[in-house]
């Protein structure tokens, strides 16, 4: 039991309901605050905040032995310029997309990120997706279009932003695996990418400022320590489950929308929703057979290539 426990996948797969969890839980935390604040005072106090919650791990980590280094050093500084790029843009591209089309309409950009994913794991990681898994992308599409049937609506720049938004967000998502390979320091990809954004939303701050209630200011700071939990298993999960892996399983937190309406709301949903939401949970379970049988493999070629005699480690 102990040692299922500690299969690459099986632990990927429990980071990333962490992060799920904690991702939605930030996401309703900040939601009233986007009415009364500008995103980028929220992004630039939060970016700040979980600047200093990364070298506050850091440091604890350190004293425990949990780390051997600092999260302020990175053996891939261009790969890391590039995810907080791809991170700055991703978190622009969302918000002003929030601000200009409905919320359903940018789930449909969400549900494109599986397949973006693949296509980029394949030519910037060298990952095979096999036909099975292609089927499971396609199958995890549908279901999250299901979710939404509404469609889009005119395409407009809030549209555009949401692309923008998605495809930036699996680009820092795919390179976040890539330095998982190089990179045993998983912090940096925490703390510079979120000092970044709170760089760049200072520029704008000067026209935007606004006063804030305390208890605006309580928000902000639950948010941005939801968020870090979020954003820190997250590069976690990406150390252990292949991008077209852990993008539509990441899909599983619209199901969890649909179940919250049901049993707290007594929102009854529509036939098609619930058909959609099995397919996502049907997309999530090829996806896991799959890393699965890639992790299996991974260990027999190891045992394989072992003298005779040899232990296997662990």
């Amino acid at each position: 039991m102990m040692q299922a426990l500690r299969t690459p996948w099986v632990l990927g797969v429990g980071f990333l309901l962490a992060s799920t969890l904690a991702a939605t839980l930030a996401d309703g935390t900040v939601k009233d605050l986007s009415a009364r604040l500008e995103a980028p005072q929220v992004f630039f106090l939060s970016g700040l905040i979980m600047a200093g919650l990364s070298l506050l791990a850091a440091r604890a980590g350190s004293r425990i032995g949990l780390f051997t280094t600092s999260c302020l050093k990175t053996t891939v500084p261009g790969l890391l310029i590039w995810r907080s790029v791809a991170t700055v843009v991703a978190s622009l591209g969302f918000f002003y997309a929030i601000a200009l089309i409905p919320l359903a309409e940018i789930f449909v950009f969400v549900g494109l990120m599986p397949l973006m994913s693949a296509l980029m794991s394949r030519h910037l990681l060298g990952e095979r997706v096999d036909p099975t898994a292609w089927a499971g992308l396609g199958l995890g599409l549908i279901g999250v279009l299901m979710l939404f049937p509404e469609g889009l609506s005119d395409l407009s720049l809030g549209h555009l932003a949401g692309f923008c938004g998605a495809f930036a967000g699996t680009v820092s998502l795919v390179l976040s695996r890539l330095m998982a390979r190089r990179e045993a320091n998983t912090l940096v990809q925490v703390f510079y990418p979120n000092l970044a954004l709170a760089a760049v939303a200072a520029l704008m701050l000067p026209a935007l400022w606004q006063p804030m209630a305390l208890v605006d200011v309580g928000r902000i700071l639950l948010y941005s320590v939801l968020l870090f939990l979020a954003r820190w298993t997250m590069v976690l999960v990406m150390q252990r489950l292949r991008a077209p892996v852990a993008l539509p399983l990441m899909n599983i937190q619209f199901v969890w929308m649909v179940a919250v309406g049901f049993v707290f709301f007594a929102e009854i949903p529509a036939a098609s929703t619930v058909v959609g939401a099995l397919l996502v949970m049907c997309a999530g379970g090829i996806a896991l057979m799959d890393q699965a049988r890639v992790d299996r493999l991974a260990r027999l070629s190891h045992v394989e290539g072992q003298p005779a005699g040899a232990v296997p480690a662990e």
